[in-house]
């Protein structure tokens, strides 16, 4: 599979999203929790209701999930671009200043 840094790099964008909601989502539940007695948590496409407690778990696995997906994909990110420089290397020595290999 072709995977180019750009959709590496807008996957890293949604995925830290993704992760600052659920902080804030987080916070909420710390604001709410005193007049509050449960919840609604989105589980796919449906709203469950949780308690604070429950709802405080979900959005921690939820982040930790999160965390992991994006390490990987930082990982991804700069395995791709060491790989992409030693292209860049080969083909300029090969092909000297006959090509351009830069972003427009």
């Amino acid at each position: 599979a072709v995977v180019s840094t750009q959709s590496t790099g807008d996957e890293l964008v949604t995925k830290n999203k993704e992760l600052q909601n659920l902080t804030d989502a987080a916070q909420d539940v710390e604001e709410l929790e005193l007049s509050e007695d449960s919840f609604p948590f989105q589980l796919g496409e449906v709203f469950v209701e949780m308690s604070a407690d429950q709802t405080r778990d979900m959005i921690g696995t939820y982040k930790g999930k999160l965390n992991d997906e994006i390490k990987d994909l930082q990982n991804k990110s700069a395995e791709l671009e060491s790989l992409m420089k030693g292209l860049k290397s080969e083909l300029y020595g090969k092909f000297g200043s006959a090509i351009n290999l830069e972003y427009d």
